[in-house]
């Protein structure tokens, strides 16, 4: 038949269309915007270091009058302390840190240096004959040359508290006059009318001076007390947490973030870029541009904390993801003591990995900068400006920070290195961008060990930012208390 095949040969397999291959996906983050990105950063950063490079004085708006705060509430502790039983003052200097007077005198004649006020000058004074410096006291009062009758007044004290062999009542009163009239309300006045009346034989007033620094430094102490106690409790509930994890190795998923297949080290990296830059950029903006004590700055936190928030959010977003989702922000209800449990061990084992780092640098005579972290608007600030640095400590910095750090950083590095490497140089990024010293920079980078092993162990970013939130609290908690109040 015309058109058949022949019988017994298989009619020809028409070939099947096949669709194409998909076409790889479009990296997010641009090679060139985001080393553009690293330049700026570090351009941005150049430029902060270099218009304050006299150290972490230069970057505080009240130093005299922080520097004063500090050593006050010290002494007047100590002045507490010094009737208190043996094991309290062994437990205070172990737990608070054993600063000797020489460490507070060279902070002092740092300030000093680099400003002309006689009130710091006179402190730094005071200070050398509580430590008994005679002889440098004496050369520095000599030297000592400020203008004004106030200057050769506080001269007649010096000299009437540390220098003179004795005083006749009459001009030691009348010099616990002068300074009681010129000088605030305070540990730094009361001592040196104490030291006035001593020389004096005036018993009365001696005992009136020492008791008001007793009484504050008292009040000081029970505060200090109570945080301890507290602090004490949950580094218990971290050891115990850790030690039952050791011991039963739980289940300890809390959700499963679900970053997109394709995500890279260079997609994790330049989101994590970008939301530095932005941060940058919209706080020195919003930093110049709104008064500290004004209502608008309550903006500063939710702006900063926006650009990595909204990168990661068009990020996952373009690849049908949800944030929630991506980052394991929405745990499932019979998770949630999972996540009470980590949050706890986490909180715990933060603060004492800080108490093992602070004895360590006890025992090898290394002490922070007073300066170094210092909080200066929870001191001085309205409550206004104290209620909005606490929500932007509590809520603004650990959100941005997780999500930026952990929540895409670290991720991203996991893509290309081990569990225990990709903590540690997160950590060490996190820890370096605080620009703390030696002893800041190591308790922020144990804490993103911590938050990162939880992001790895937990699946979710929501543990290490409970944490986060709590250990900022705490810490607000302890500088209005000791502090400011």
């Amino acid at each position: 038949m015309s058109g058949s095949e022949p019988d017994g040969v298989p009619p020809p397999i028409e070939p099947v269309p096949t669709e194409p291959a998909p076409a790889a996906s479009r990296p997010f983050c641009r090679p060139w915007v985001t080393w553009l990105s690293t330049a700026l950063v570090v351009a941005i950063i150049g430029v902060l270091v270099h218009l304050s490079p006299g150290g972490p004085i230069d970057r505080l708006r009240w130093p005299e009058e922080s520097l004063e705060r500090l050593t006050e509430r010290e002494m007047d502790a100590r002045a507490a302390l010094a009737r208190a039983a043996p094991l309290e003052r062994r437990l205070y200097l172990l737990l608070a840190g054993d600063l000797s007077l020489d460490d507070w005198i060279r902070w002092y004649d740092e300030l000093a240096r680099s400003t002309d006020s006689v009130q710091v000058d006179l402190e730094d004074f005071i200070l050398l004959g509580e430590d008994r410096q005679t002889e440098a006291l004496v050369e520095a009062v000599a030297r000592w040359e400020p203008l004004g009758d106030e200057a050769a007044r506080m001269k007649e004290w010096l000299a009437a508290a540390y220098l003179a062999p004795a005083l006749d009542r009459s001009t030691a009163r009348a010099l616990i006059t002068e300074v009681r009239d010129s000088l605030p309300a305070g540990w730094f006045a009361d001592v040196l009318v104490a030291r006035i009346a001593r020389r004096a034989d005036d018993a009365v007033s001696r005992a009136q001076a020492e008791s008001a620094m007793v009484a504050r430094g008292t009040l000081l102490l029970r505060r200090w007390r109570a945080l301890q106690a507290g602090g004490l409790l949950v580094v218990l509930g971290g050891l115990v947490g850790l030690a039952a994890m050791v011991g039963r190795r739980p289940d300890l998923r809390v959700a499963e973030a679900r970053l997109p297949g394709d995500f890279s080290l260079l997609e994790g990296y330049g989101l994590f870029i970008r939301g530095a830059l932005g941060f940058l950029v919209l706080g020195a903006v919003l930093g110049a541009i709104i008064p500290l004590d004004s209502g608008l700055d309550a903006l500063t936190g939710p702006a900063t904390a926006a650009p990595i928030v909204l990168a990661t959010l068009w990020y996952v977003r373009s690849r049908g993801l949800t944030l929630t989702g991506a980052l394991g922000l929405r745990p499932a209800p019979d998770r949630l003591p999972q996540l009470v449990w980590v949050t706890i061990t986490l909180v715990g084992l933060a603060l004492a990995g800080e108490g093992v780092a602070s004895l360590v640098f006890d025992s090898l005579h290394l002490t922070s900068h007073w300066a170094d972290g210092l909080q200066e608007n929870l001191i001085w600030g309205s409550w206004g400006v104290v209620a909005r640095e606490t929500v932007d400590s509590v809520l603004w910095a650990p959100l941005a920070e997780e999500i930026g750090f952990r929540g895409v950083f670290y991720p991203g590095l996991r893509t290309r290195m081990g569990v225990g490497a990709a903590a540690v140089v997160s950590a060490g990024v996190f820890a370096t961008a605080h620009g703390y010293g030696v002893t800041g920079f190591v308790a922020v980078f144990w804490s993103g060990i911590l938050w990162a092993l939880a992001r790895e162990r937990t699946g979710s970013i929501l543990p290490g930012l409970a944490a986060h939130a709590l250990g900022n609290a705490g810490s607000t908690l302890g500088v209005i208390a000791l502090l400011r109040l």
